[in-house]
């Protein structure tokens, strides 16, 4: 289940995601769906690919007859607006211009064939499908798969004139039968749960209501089965997990929006999501006399805490596996590390299969199913560590973590080398391994939930090169090697990861401090109790962060 802020300060969207048993038929229709999904996809992608083509082919000519390149751009941003071979389109064009024609073609040669008429003579396509059958498929799932490819060439094209953060972007590629994700999104319509009401639409809407009025109810009728979910034109679906908690949230005002079908390894998934009344979370009593706390991520252990009561408050959790030697550190589970010796032996027999052969597809499809579980035991492993976290404490510091750059290939290039490569490539697994940004997105959202606040500490603070006890500076920078951090002014030995943790916590109530007093008008107290409990404040508690506070003038690029 996963949570985004809508633009209304008094809403907000969430998903609810359920895993689908449907039979035979259903599972027929659901490859069919995405299948066409994926075929409009690749359609307009095909078309915006060969739009790029003829750019590079004109910057090419161009350039070779002297042409600036600022020339250039502006020639073909005329040519775009002009001629149709050097124009993007996006998905309500392409839609009208194409897709609807060829839905409209489908249509016809169906009929025609249906009236006796020879497949061969006027269905030529005859060597890669036996019949039309795009007429077949749902509109709004073809429009699916059309809006999924527009979307993909705008962060392309916005990661090419360096409009959207992060690493640039690369050409759009081909969805692959059995190789890509398989997905689809429908409008809300008659989305819903069992235990929600009928759409009146609904061909069972009019024999519920029947049956309700001989017996002289006249409420609206309404499914009372928990295990179902009812999606527009595929109908009703059984669920793996219990629909409760979606039907709680649409009886009590939520509007569903729309729903994704989505297939991982051999399993069905469906999310719907909904717009509800944001709720006003407060923190709690606990969360209060907890306050804030600094949580250092890394590999070694999954995440350091400050609080060194943390083993002892969390003890009746027990999906929360702490190191065991009383340190506040919890234990790094190495999901994918774990299970790695059956990826081994399951790699090794697809080697020996023979290709094409049905032995080998079967070999395929258990390490699909491998990889999606290790994934969904990452996912729900990171869901309690996250909720602990945001339940347990107001504030919660943590680390800006460049992920990307972390993960950097130590290979270098043909004239320079890199040096430790296999090592490096460990660690770049063990890294991804963790998932460190999608424990912050869980943080950040559920934060919202629980009444508590994340604050994010910049990545260039030098938490690991400064004493948490007298703020200090390391006069040489740490390796990774070194494990114990050792104060050479005041002579503290302490756990590397756990003098990070409190250097963050202080930094991340340092920053709230300085965030809190324009926003409120008041400032945290001598106890670190903010003086009242103005919207958005964050109530720290009464223990003042005696001990941390000096590491606050420790930062710097380390």
């Amino acid at each position: 289940m996963a949570e985004k802020t809508g633009t209304d300060a008094g809403t907000m969207n969430r998903a609810y995601k359920f895993r689908l048993d449907p039979n035979q038929a259903q599972k027929a229709e659901l490859m069919r769906c995405v299948g066409a999904a994926r075929y409009t996809y690749n359609l307009l992608n095909a078309y915006n690919l060969q739009i790029l083509r003829n750019e590079q082919e004109y910057r090419r000519t161009r350039a070779a007859e002297g042409i600036d390149h600022k020339t250039i751009t502006s020639e073909l941003k005329k040519l775009g607006k002009k001629e149709p071979e050097y124009k993007f389109l996006g998905y309500a064009e392409y839609e009208k211009r194409y897709l609807t024609p060829e839905k409209q073609r489908h249509v016809a040669i169906a009929q025609a064939i249906a009236d006796g008429a020879d497949p061969a003579i006027v269905w030529p396509e005859t060597e890669r499908f036996t019949e039309p059958w795009l007429h077949t498929i749902a509109r709004r799932v073809l429009v699916s798969g059309v809006k999924n490819a527009d979307k993909a060439w705008d962060n392309y094209n916005k990661s090419r004139m360096k409009q959207r953060a992060g690493t640039r972007m690369g050409i759009p590629r081909f969805k692959r039968k059995g190789v890509s994700r398989d997905s689809f999104t429908v409008p809300h319509e008659t989305t819903g749960a069992y235990g929600t009401y009928y759409h009146e639409k609904d061909p069972e809407y009019a024999r519920r209501k029947a049956q309700l009025k001989r017996r002289g109810i006249s409420a609206r009728p309404t499914i009372t089965d928990y295990r179902h979910v009812r999606l527009s034109h595929l109908g009703v679906i059984r669920t793996h997990n219990t629909t409760k908690p979606l039907v709680k949230a649409v009886r009590a005002g939520a509007n569903v929006k729309s729903y994704t079908v989505s297939r991982a390894a051999d399993r069905w998934y469906v999310s719907i999501l909904v717009e509800l009344t944001r709720p006003s979370a407060t923190p709690t009593r606990a969360q209060r006399s907890a306050g804030a706390v600094g949580v250092d991520l890394g590999v070694r252990y999954l995440a350091a805490l400050s609080d060194e009561q943390a083993p002892q408050c969390f003890a009746r959790f027990p999906s929360l596996e702490f190191t065991g030697d009383g340190a506040p550190t919890l234990a790094n589970p190495r999901w994918a590390r774990t299970a790695e010796k059956r990826l081994v032996r399951l790699q090794r027999a697809l080697s020996r299969a023979q290709k094409g052969s049905k032995r080998r597809a079967r070999i395929v499809q258990q390490i699909a199913r491998h990889h999606h579980l290790v994934a969904l035991r990452r996912e729900s492993g990171l869901h309690q560590v996250s909720k602990r976290l945001s339940t347990g404490y107001t504030l919660i510091g943590l680390e800006d973590l460049a992920v990307a750059g972390m993960t950097a290939s130590a290979a270098g290039t043909v004239e320079a080398p890199g040096k430790r490569v296999r090592q490096k490539a460990g660690l770049n697994r063990s890294i991804l391994d963790a998932a460190f940004s999608t424990l912050r997105r869980q943080l950040e959202y559920k934060a919202s939930w629980y009444g508590s606040q994340v604050q994010i500490i910049d990545r260039f603070f030098a938490s690991s090169q400064t004493c948490s006890a007298c703020g200090a500076r390391a006069k040489t920078k740490l390796g990774l090697r070194v494990r114990v951090f050792e104060c050479a002014a005041c002579g503290v030995r302490i756990d590397r990861d756990v003098n990070a943790a409190r250097n963050i916590r202080a930094e991340a109530v340092r920053m709230h401090e300085a965030q809190l007093a324009p926003g409120t008008g008041e400032s945290l107290n001598g106890r670190g109790v903010a003086g009242s409990d103005a919207a958005g404040s964050v109530v720290l508690g009464d223990a003042a962060l005696d001990a941390s506070r000096p590491a606050a003038t420790g930062g710097g690029s380390p």
